[in-house]
């Protein structure tokens, strides 16, 4: 049979275990995971013994076959794990993972692990033939793009906390699309947040290292009116590997707010000395000059994704100038 992630936690709920489970993915936070509460399920069923086979050794399958068809030391119920990663039995492993599933012990439960199956390599094998016979196969599938939104926001509501939408993307950009990275730092989040409320704020001192500045330094000195400032700490973040997808990532929030600022609305969630200070850099703006600053954030983000060609760093540069009040002549904005 076939069954999703997201389907396994009802599935283990039921009275009885099947007598094999394939967890295929590129995905491996997930697949830990996933049979980590295979695991966690086959012992509360007695399942106590656990063997494990692994290609990356080399799989003696004779002794897989013997380990299965023999009792078990303490006379109790065991788990034999097979991990191919990247790897598929041989003529003589299929045959023998085809024998153990024909004539399966209901003191033996069988998990094997692998890389994502091919649709028609090994869809069409028999061992996997099998298997989706008698037991369960459960794709990994990668979360990417918007994905990441849900799947993070939900990691977070496990652990009890609930992040604002900027801080779920500064988070996610910190993390650049690794799950077991933002796995990591969520459970760093979890130990930081006394409230349970996530910030931007919390993020970039959960995830921020020994690095001197922050973006956020970055965008107080555009609000302070400082340019040699702001150059100075957007260098600093350069050198210290800040990525420019962080900083314009912290450039645009920022943006965001002084045009809910002069349009009468309400800024992002801040502290009250950020708005102050924000508060005082709309007051020297004029939505002309607001609205060139956004062209050039729109210019890097094209920039950094490789839509448009320039440099990224040099959009920055402008961009940071132009929100201290000092601009660039605009023939070397472009």
């Amino acid at each position: 049979m076939r069954l999703r992630a997201d389907q396994l936690g009802k599935h283990l709920k039921g009275e009885a275990l099947l007598p094999v489970y394939l967890v295929a993915g590129d995905e491996p936070l997930q697949q830990d995971e996933t049979l980590d509460a295979l695991r966690a399920a086959a012992r509360q069923r007695g399942f106590e013994e656990r063997q494990r086979f692994s290609a990356d050794t080399g799989i003696d399958w004779n002794a897989l076959l013997n380990e299965a068809q023999s009792l078990s030391l303490f006379g109790g119920r065991r788990i034999l794990e097979v991990v191919l990663n990247d790897k598929r039995p041989d003529k003589a492993g299929s045959q023998i993972l085809r024998d153990l599933m024909a004539t399966p012990s209901p003191d033996t439960l069988l998990l094997i692990r692998c890389s994502r199956l091919d649709r028609r390599k090994d869809w069409g094998s028999a061992w996997v033939k099998a298997l989706d016979g008698c037991g369960a196969v459960i794709e990994i599938w990668p979360v990417e793009g918007r994905q990441l939104y849900p799947w993070l926001r939900d990691r977070l509501a496990s652990r009890g906390l609930k992040a604002d939408e900027d801080a779920l993307e500064l988070l996610i950009q910190r993390s650049e699309g690794n799950l077991l990275a933002a796995a990591q730092e969520v459970d760093k989040l979890a130990l930081l947040a006394e409230d349970g409320h996530i910030t931007p704020e919390t993020v970039q001192q959960s995830v921020g290292d020994s690095s001197r500045y922050t973006p956020f330094d970055l965008t107080d000195a555009t609000a302070q009116g400082d340019p040699a400032r702001a150059l100075r700490i957007l260098r600093t973040l350069r050198a210290e590997g800040v990525e420019p997808p962080v900083i314009l990532w912290a450039l645009s929030r920022h943006l965001r707010g002084l045009d809910a600022l002069l349009s009468g609305g309400n800024p992002p969630r801040m502290p009250p000395a950020r708005i102050r200070a924000m508060e005082t850099q709309a007051s020297r703006l004029r939505p002309r000059q607001l609205h060139q600053a956004q062209a050039l954030a729109i210019r890097a983000d094209r920039t950094v994704k490789g839509m448009a060609p320039g440099d990224p760093w040099k959009h920055l540069s402008s961009l940071v100038l132009r929100l201290t009040g000092q601009p660039l002549p605009p023939i070397l904005e472009r």
